[in-house]
Parts: structure tokens; C-alpha cells; sequence
């Protein structure tokens, strides 16, 4: 009879303890997981979907204005370009870079900014350089 209030003791420390502790690492690891192969792939994607608006809007122009390889080479090289830049703010948000991934530069941290950019016009304490004060 004295065992039965020590075990229901135990028993509701090892839960408090298991909740302490929270999840499993290899469940948060599980979760959070993203293959090489699923981001080799969004990369591929990405520089993909840019080339081709850059090609459809640069044959829609060619096509309404009458001038087919000037607009569809433009276009494609703007595409290009946005689809690599696309790309880099990707490598950027995987490698923890800008945890502001939704929103443009000009919202993000200043003294992030700073810091991993060393030669940029902000100070490191959220002002940009050479502001009244310093």
C-alpha cells in the first residue's frame, strides 16, 4: 500500500521530466529536414520559371510589335538574370542568412546588413553611417 503513492510520484516526475525536455531531437531533425535533392531541385526550378516568363513576355513583344529576336533575347537574358538572383535569395534563406525571407532588403535588419556586409552604409547599430551623433 505505501509503494502505491511512491510509484504515482515517480510516475508523474518522469512526465514532468519528459515534457522538460521536450521533443525528441531526431523528431525536430525529422521535421525540419529538407534534402539536398529537394533544394537542388527548387534551385532548378526557380531558374527555370524565370527563364521561361523571360522567353513568353519577350515573344509576346516580339509578336505584337513586329520585331521577333530583339524583345525574345532581352527578355531572355532579364529572365535569366532574375532567375539566378531568385536562386541566390534562396541559397541566402537556407544558410540562415536572412531569417527576414519574405520581405525586401529594405526591411531587414540594418546591423544584420552590417555585419555580413562590412562595406555597406549602415553602422552595425540599426542607423545608417555617418548620421548626426556619431
Amino acid at each position: 500500500m505505501q509503494d502505491d503513492p511512491f510509484r504515482e510520484r515517480l510516475k508523474r516526475l518522469e512526465e514532468r521530466i519528459e515534457a522538460a525536455k521536450g521533443p525528441k531531437p531526431e523528431e525536430a531533425r525529422q521535421r525540419s529536414k529538407v534534402t539536398v535533392s529537394a533544394l537542388g531541385w527548387r534551385m532548378v526550378t526557380e531558374l527555370l520559371v524565370g527563364m521561361l516568363l523571360g522567353l513568353a513576355i519577350g515573344y509576346g513583344l516580339d509578336s505584337l510589335l513586329g520585331t521577333l529576336p530583339v524583345f525574345l533575347v532581352v527578355f531572355a537574358l532579364l529572365g535569366f538574370a532574375a532567375g539566378v538572383r531568385t536562386m541566390l535569395r534562396s541559397v541566402d534563406e537556407i544558410r540562415g542568412k536572412r531569417p527576414d525571407a519574405g520581405r525586401s532588403n529594405e526591411t531587414a535588419d540594418p546591423a544584420a546588413r552590417s555585419r555580413d556586409n562590412p562595406g555597406s552604409e549602415w553602422d552595425g547599430n540599426g542607423g545608417p553611417k555617418g548620421r548626426p551623433g556619431d
